[in-house]
């Protein structure tokens, strides 16, 4: 035992260190609509119902989501409370097994400080470190396919049915976790790798062993909404992920190259250190198998999410394992840096420092402050009024740009192993001390004081509705209960629109469901409630429901509430 915490101290310190850095204020800063608000929302509900088969938002069924993920969240809220750190958890813990199955495999194939420098670039850049800090599913959907893909390795290694059978019993937990773009991505890796390398490592018994694998775990779960719910949940889940695929769902439409400029900036220091070896045929010191396997995933990753119409920055997540092993193993045998990359890290690099300045300035006085040029350059309304927000700014990311300088140009004047380290391990300090000191001054300006006001409906029997906006805030932070009132006001307007139930709707139904049923619970019964909307519908929200006061305006949105004096038969 000894002996093993000797050879591995590297790995210890920083799994120390990581625990350290992500555990405390985990919970400091309301969750963010939409995605994480949404995932805890659902958890939340399982919580409440009992009800840990059927994901619900609003007590409504939700197919966009398998449960798994949300699963884990709602075990967390038993032991924790309905709050932010139980939402958040989860994903700390997915992180540290991340890092174990990162460490592992790349030490054995390539050595410590190969392992040692892929940790390093993963938890040292901006948004590989940032999502273990987060209540979204893409870390764990994540780990699920490189684990399956890393079984495919070996596999490829060694052809037994045991290792096709573990990767496709990994790749079901992917489908289990966020959908069938699981199956796509591992797919086409593994078809890829056989097409670019000219490798066949499967037999016909392999393949049923491996679809065997993936559909255990799914047709468990999938099975059980069917027998319960008829065809229509699959139909609809089904539907909802080609749609990602076909049409920018939710506004998210973006040019071809977005992922490329999101990993670029976000992804610092890690996709521009690691990227020319995705380009490269220079051969690797140990096995070459699982190296081509991460180049190969890398690249199918990228450009499939570069073709899908929907582009989110989290969707090309899966890039950052691949890019921290192939980096991880190149940077370890030696640091030769191209010009060309050079100049992006000098770039780059530069950004983020002027950014962080900008950012401390905010506290300063400055009449013409990078605040106040915001605010007169911004021409949104909403926007505006969010900058508008009062909150005490700090200085500390001024201090964090100076640290994060001086390590780059130390690692740009000399790029040696060392230097490397040096500049990774401040920049998860710079990043770590980030989003402790500014990230809750930035949900403060952006939804703080909102929530806030959400958060007085707690344990008050009301419905919650928005107009012109879609959100989970309002649901999640009143603590939205499944009123019998509430329920017998949906059931009066499923008649109307001639549905016997909520699972005889597709997505488009529903909306014309939600917006039909705000309106009748506001103009025909006298159940409290509250309505939120943004600036631009203020006029009309005072014009269309008079019965309405106004009782909060910040952070862009207002809230309204019903009058006591209504009351409409």
């Amino acid at each position: 035992m000894k002996t093993w915490v000797r050879e591995h101290i590297a790995l210890l310190s920083t799994l120390i260190t990581y625990l350290v850095l992500f555990l405390p204020f985990l919970g400091q800063v309301h969750l963010f609509d939409w995605d994480e608000i949404n995932f805890a929302e659902a958890a939340r509900e399982m919580v409440v119902s009992g009800d840990w088969i059927n994901v619900q938002i609003n007590f409504e069924p939700f197919w966009e989501k398998p449960p798994l993920f949300i699963w884990l969240q709602a075990i967390c809220m038993n032991l924790f409370g309905v709050n932010e750190f139980a939402a958040r958890f989860p994903n700390v813990v997915i992180g540290f097994i991340t890092l174990l199955a990162l460490y592992f495999p790349v030490l054995k194939q390539y050595g410590k400080r190969a392992a040692i420098f892929t940790l390093l670039l993963y938890l040292g850049s901006f948004t590989p470190h940032f999502y273990f800090k987060s209540g979204i599913i893409d870390p764990l959907f994540n780990l699920f396919m490189y684990v399956s893909v890393l079984y495919l390795v070996y596999a490829s290694q060694k052809r037994t049915h045991k290792n096709f059978l573990r990767a496709g019993l990994f790749l079901g937990l992917a489908v289990l976790t966020k959908g069938p773009a699981a199956l796509l991505l591992v797919g086409l890796t593994g078809l890829c790798f056989q097409l670019v390398y000219k490798v066949h490592f499967y037999r016909f018994s392999n393949i049923v062993v491996l679809v065997t694998g993936i559909l255990i775990i799914p047709t468990l779960y999938f099975g059980i909404q069917v027998y319960k719910n008829g065809w229509w949940f699959l139909q609809e889940f089904l539907v909802y992920q080609v749609d990602l695929f076909k049409n920018p769902v939710a506004s998210h439409g973006q040019p071809f190259y977005y992922h490329f400029v999101v990993l670029l900036i976000a992804c610092f220091p890690l996709f521009i250190l690691s990227f020319g070896s995705m380009l490269s045929k220079r051969p690797v010191r140990g096995d070459i198998t699982f190296y081509r396997w991460m180049k190969v995933l890398f690249w199918v990753v990228l450009v499939v999410f570069s073709l899908v119409t929907t582009k989110i920055v989290h969707y090309s997540s899966m890039c950052y394992i691949p890019l921290a092993i192939v980096g991880g193993v190149k940077l370890a045998e030696y640091i030769v840096l191209s010009r060309l990359t050079k100049l992006s890290l000098a770039v780059v690099g530069s950004l983020w420092v002027i950014v962080l300045v900008a950012a401390g300035s905010f506290a300063l006085p400055l009449t013409n402050g990078p605040l106040a040029l915001l605010k007169k350059r911004v021409q949104d309304e909403f926007v505006q009024a969010q900058l508008a927000t009062e909150t005490v700014w700090t200085i500390v990311p001024i201090a964090l740009a100076v640290l994060l300088a001086v390590s780059l140009v130390r690692f740009l004047g000399k790029p040696i192993l060392s230097s490397l380290a040096s500049l990774l391990v401040t920049n998860t300090l710079v990043i770590a001390i980030l989003m402790i000191s500014f990230v809750p001054k930035v949900e403060q300006v952006v939804q703080g004081n909102w929530i806030q006001q959400l958060e007085h409906y707690q344990g008050k029997e009301m419905a919650h509705f928005t107009r012109g906006f879609k959100s989970y805030a309002h649901h999640y932070y009143t603590h939205q209960q499944d009123l019998d009132s509430l329920r017998i006001a949906k059931e009066h307007v499923l008649k109307q629109l001639g549905s016997q139930s909520p699972y005889n709707m597709d997505e488009d139904d529903r909306k014309i469901f939600a917006n039909a049923v705000r309106e009748y619970v506001i103009d025909s019964t006298t159940i409290p409630l509250s309505l939120s909307a943004k600036l631009n519908k203020f006029d009309e929200v005072d014009k269309r429901y008079p019965n309405l006061t106004r009782v909060f305006e910040g952070n862009g949105y207002g809230v309204w509430e019903r009058s006591s004096a209504a009351h409409i038969e």
